[in-house]
């Protein structure tokens, strides 16, 4: 019985820490990338497949990939031009249009597309049901065990 209750607390407390992210490059990865390159060192610099397919017609096709920028974060009374830590920043699509040889003819991408953030869930924790869980529904699953034994 106690395995039971254990296993119920553990699996509410954890059930909202998975989060789904796509695959992401950064941002010192997509510098490197030039007019000319074929898909293969597209991917290759990257490190990631093309997340989606944009357009398509007879001359030429457009795959999307995701990178993260950087962003970084700082005590409000301390803000000042450079200081601060690095940290991560939004998702944003990576527009790459190929002709039909599979070299790249431009490079373009989309800070402010809604859809970038659209698949993350963020971690959510319910605080509010974690407190009642601890100060009403845990002792009296406790006393429920005292008065069954």
């Amino acid at each position: 019985m106690k395995s039971l209750a254990l296993f119920f607390t553990l699996s509410f407390l954890t059930s909202s820490c998975i989060v789904q992210v796509p695959k992401y490059a950064k941002v010192e990865k997509v510098l490197e990338l030039q007019p000319g390159m074929s898909q293969n060192e597209v991917s290759a610099i990257l490190g990631i497949p093309p997340y989606d397919l944009k357009s398509r017609d007879s001359t030429e096709y457009t795959l999307i990939y995701k990178y993260r920028v950087a962003d970084r974060r700082n005590f409000p009374f301390f803000v000042g031009q450079t200081n601060g830590i690095k940290w991560r920043g939004k998702y944003v699509d990576l527009f790459i249009t190929y002709s039909m040889h599979g070299k790249v003819i431009s490079i373009n991408s989309c800070s402010e597309c809604e859809e970038a953030d659209k698949n993350e869930k963020k971690v959510d924790i319910n605080w509010g049901a974690i407190i009642t869980l601890l100060t009403i529904s845990l002792p009296t699953i406790l006393v429920a065990f005292r008065l069954s034994k």
